[in-house]
């Protein structure tokens, strides 16, 4: 059931356009693989052009495990998911 309600979600949000180009991750065809050969890209056209780069690296492993169902539900609300589906 759990595979089925994520489907259906993810194709919500797929053809609603509202995930970010910046989102990469359990997303098809959008691997953290390729969101890191673009940063690798990007950090590269910056340092041939002598451009400062600044990073700031966090670990997010278990972020998704602290996030308070509530507030998940409260933001998926606005952007039509059914209320009986998540409610």
């Amino acid at each position: 059931m759990e595979t089925l309600i994520r489907k259906k979600i993810m194709d919500f949000l797929n053809t609603n356009h509202l995930f970010s180009s910046k989102q990469f991750g359990f997303i098809k065809c959008r691997s953290t693989v390729l969101q890191l050969l673009n940063v690798y890209n990007d950090w590269s056209n910056l340092l041939e052009d002598k451009e400062q780069i600044d990073i700031i690296y966090t670990d997010l492993e278990t972020a998704y495990d602290k996030v308070p169902h509530k507030r998940v539900l409260s933001k998926l609300q606005p952007y039509g998911i059914n209320h009986r589906l998540i409610g």
